[in-house]
């Protein structure tokens, strides 16, 4: 059933009208009948809606159609493009002279699918029972119970009037009681009486809205703790990633940390020596000294990059300068790309903003890069292997960083696909590396993606907005 609100066009109920709607009207005078039903119809046909206003004595079909001129102009128009309908009573109650409520029931369905056919959005009806006598009042009460059932599954709408002054007490309760809610206007003054049924209705709502509150209060806890889990996870593989990579990397750092480290223990000697001389040459020894204080500082950049890298840690967002980020890392991949007989390039820009990120993550990214494009020339021969690694400004006031191969290239599938999990094209790769770079880039609100070179190999390259 639909169930979105309609404006009904009558100031005291307004917007509170659904699909679905059966209640009623008590009126005084002629006055107030007409002024309610000529709203009434207004509002549906300022919504494209289907009108029917069913007419009874003492009111006539002249009158209806005088009174909804004053509220609106065009209503003969509306009247010949047959989305405004005024009917007598009697000719649509009382069929054949008697009424019965069954045939009427099945009227108002075939009613309601020729409108449907026609394209409307619905239909909102108003009928007087002027025309209802005693002896049909019974009958009449077990049609309008009855048509709730109707009502209440159909883009329908209907407001029933009542004259007060041909209803006595039990007849106001019989009303009441097959009436969704009831309406009253003397003399321009408004009543409004909630049914049983309504009141039960909103009561059941209120405890259905408590138990709705309540179940996404609980669900919105379960999301909060499935996200937190799930930044722990992303945190958890993306230091997964870089150990992985440092044990990659294990050959090439211990051969980058024993060098200087060698280079210390010679110049050790080498100050021993001066010391022993009969007289000690100082300045050989201050010399070799000043070397071992070298050599030690590039062991100990070597060794804190590399702590740097592979310490667990949750993300911590500063601001970094890009070109210091990337020089870190190609101090760590040297001996990798120079093991592999790789000519490498920088081509930096000067004067770049910094970013807010997490220094760590991002060179993380940068390693996974540099890593990928090392692993892509490995197999290349008979052409140099070259690595370029640069940066530049993004159009849009960030940074970009790319690094460009000399390998084998990607394959149009593998463009479209390189960043996506467990996709490689390695064949002892886990296809987690490019995916977790994605994830950490687009989590410093940033892109990253891969583009063709103008002779052999690939760019990867990703942009992060400035801080």
């Amino acid at each position: 059933m639909a169930t979105e609100m309609r404006n009904s066009g009558i100031d005291v109920v307004g917007d509170m009208v659904a699909w679905g709607a059966h209640f009623c009207l008590f009126y005084e005078t002629k006055d107030d009948l007409l002024d309610t039903l000529t709203s009434y119809c207004r509002s549906g046909l300022e919504r494209g809606e289907y009108c029917m206003w069913i007419v009874a004595e003492p009111l006539t079909i002249e009158e209806a159609r005088a009174a909804l001129k004053n509220v609106v102009p065009d209503v003969d128009r509306h009247l010949a493009d047959s989305r405004l309908e005024l009917a007598p009573a009697r000719d649509w109650f009382l069929k054949g002279g008697t009424f019965d409520g069954k045939s009427l029931t099945q009227d108002w369905y075939d009613k309601l699918a020729r409108v449907s056919a026609r394209g409307y959005p619905g239909m909102r009806v108003t009928g007087d029972t002027t025309w209802l006598s005693k002896k049909d009042w019974t009958h009449f009460c077990d049609y309008e119970d009855g048509l709730n059932e109707v009502i209440g599954n159909q883009r329908l709408a209907v407001l029933c009037t009542y004259p007060l002054s041909q209803c006595g007490a039990p007849q106001v309760l019989d009303v009441v009681r097959t009436h969704q809610f009831v309406l009253a206007r003397r003399h321009g003054s408004w009543d409004v009486v909630e049914t049983a049924t309504l009141k039960q209705a909103k009561a059941e709502i209120k405890v259905l809205n408590e138990e709705l509150e309540q179940r996404v209060v609980e669900r919105t806890s379960e999301l909060m703790k499935a996200s937190e889990a799930l930044r722990e996870a992303e945190t958890e593989l993306a230091h997964v990633n870089r150990v992985t990579a440092m044990g990659q990397l294990a050959a090439s750092i211990v051969h980058e940390t024993m060098q200087p480290i060698s280079a210390a223990v010679t110049n050790a000697h080498a100050a021993l020596r001066s010391l022993s001389a009969d007289p000690p040459d100082l300045g050989d020894v201050r010399e070799a000294l000043d070397r071992i204080v070298k050599a030690g500082s590039r062991a100990s950049d070597v060794i804190g990059r590399l702590r740097a890298l592979s310490k667990k840690a949750p993300p911590l967002k500063d601001n970094v300068a890009i070109n210091e980020a990337v020089l870190d890392v190609i101090a760590l991949t040297r001996g990798e790309v120079v093991k592999n007989g790789i000519s490498l390039r920088t081509d930096f820009a000067e004067g770049l903003p910094r970013v807010q990120a997490d220094r760590v993550q991002v060179q993380q990214v940068i390693l996974n890069l540099i890593m990928n494009a090392v692993d892509a020339m490995i197999d290349v021969h008979g052409r140099p292997r070259e690595l370029l690694v640069g940066t530049e400004r993004d159009a849009t006031g960030g940074v970009v960083v790319r690094v460009t191969d000399s390998g084998s290239g990607l394959s149009s599938e593998s463009f479209d696909r390189v960043f996506e999990a467990f996709y490689t094209t390695k064949p002892r790769g886990m296809g987690m590396g490019l995916s977790i770079c994605r994830t950490i880039v687009e989590a410093h609100g940033g892109r990253i993606w891969a583009s063709r070179t103008a002779g052999p190999g690939a760019t990867l390259q990703f942009a992060l907005p400035a801080a």
